[in-house]
C-alpha cells in the first residue's frame, strides 16, 4: 500500500512569492530549508504528509539541475518508504528504472539537520511529473506540531489532478492508501470539470501530460473566497468547493470540506 509523503510545487527562483501567496491563503508555512543538493524549500505540513514549495537559491551558487529542468508548478509526487533498499529492489523487479537510495539533509534552525533518503523513478516512465519515494530519518524535524495548525483550517491533501497522463504505470506502482487519490483527466474533461478556472492552467506542449491541481481538505473551505480575493488571485465559489488559481505557479487549488 502506497502512502503519500508529500506533493511538490516547483517555484524555481520565485520561492519568496510562493511563500507569500500560501501565507495569504491561510497556510502556516514552515521556515525555509536549504538542501545539500542545492535547492531550497518550505513545507506546509498536515499530520503525516505535506506540501513542499521547492525552489532554487537566487544567488545561483549551487543549482539543482533536476529542479531547474522541471516544469514550473505542481510537478512532484512522493510516496513514503521505511526501507529504501527494499523499495529500490521492488521497483526494479516491477520493471521500473530507479536511482539507488540517496541520502541528503537540510539544517532546521535551532534543531539540527533534517535527513532523508530517497529513491527516484528515472524521468519519462510516469507521465506528468517527478515521482519518488522518501524515508524520513529525522521525522521530528519535519512533522512538528507548531507547523500543522493552519488559519484556513486545512487538514490534508486529498487528491492530485493529472491531465493527459496514462494511469497504467501509476497503477503498476501499487495501490494508494485511503485518504489520497490520483484523479486522471483529459484536457477536455479537466476544462469541463473546473470550468473557467481551468483557463489559468497552461498546456505543457501539445497534449503534454502534466500535474495540474491539488485538492485541500478544510472544514472552513468557504473562507478561502475572501482570502483569495484579498491576495488578488482568481477564485470561483461552487456549491461544495472553492477553486483558487495560482497563475504565477501554474497550479489550481481546490478547497473542499
Amino acid at each position: 500500500m502506497l502512502a503519500l509523503d508529500h506533493l511538490v510545487i516547483n517555484t524555481r527562483f520565485d520561492t519568496d512569492a510562493a511563500q507569500t501567496v500560501f501565507e495569504q491563503l491561510g497556510f502556516t508555512v514552515a521556515p525555509r530549508g536549504y538542501h545539500t543538493l542545492g535547492s531550497i524549500n518550505h513545507a506546509i505540513v498536515f499530520g503525516d504528509h505535506y506540501l513542499e514549495l521547492i525552489g532554487l537559491p537566487a544567488d545561483g551558487k549551487t543549482v539543482r539541475e533536476e529542479i531547474l529542468n522541471s516544469p514550473l508548478g505542481a510537478d512532484g509526487l512522493v510516496f513514503r518508504t521505511d526501507d529504501p533498499a527494499a523499495t529500490f529492489a521492488s521497483l526494479q523487479q516491477a520493471g521500473f528504472e530507479a536511482t539507488a537510495p540517496q541520502t541528503f539533509s537540510r539544517p532546521v534552525e535551532c534543531l539540527g539537520d533534517a535527513r532523508f533518503t530517497t529513491v527516484r523513478l528515472k524521468p519519462d516512465q510516469l507521465d506528468g511529473g517527478r515521482v519518488y519515494f522518501c524515508q524520513h530519518l529525522t521525522p521530528e524535524f519535519v512533522f512538528r506540531d507548531e507547523w500543522q495548525h493552519h488559519p484556513n483550517g486545512a487538514t490534508s491533501l486529498s487528491a492530485l489532478h493529472l491531465i493527459d497522463a496514462a494511469p497504467e504505470p501509476y497503477v503498476q506502482l501499487g495501490e494508494i492508501a485511503a485518504g489520497f487519490e490520483l484523479v486522471y483527466w483529459t484536457r477536455k474533461t479537466f476544462d469541463e470539470h473546473f470550468g473557467a478556472m481551468a483557463s489559468h492552467i497552461g498546456s505543457r506542449g501539445p497534449h503534454g501530460p502534466r500535474y495540474a491541481g491539488i485538492t485541500v481538505r478544510t472544514p472552513t473551505w468557504q473562507s478561502l473566497e475572501q482570502k483569495a480575493k484579498t491576495a488578488g488571485l482568481p477564485v470561483q465559489v461552487d456549491a461544495d468547493r472553492v477553486l483558487v488559481a495560482l497563475p504565477r505557479f501554474d497550479t489550481l487549488l481546490e478547497f473542499k470540506p
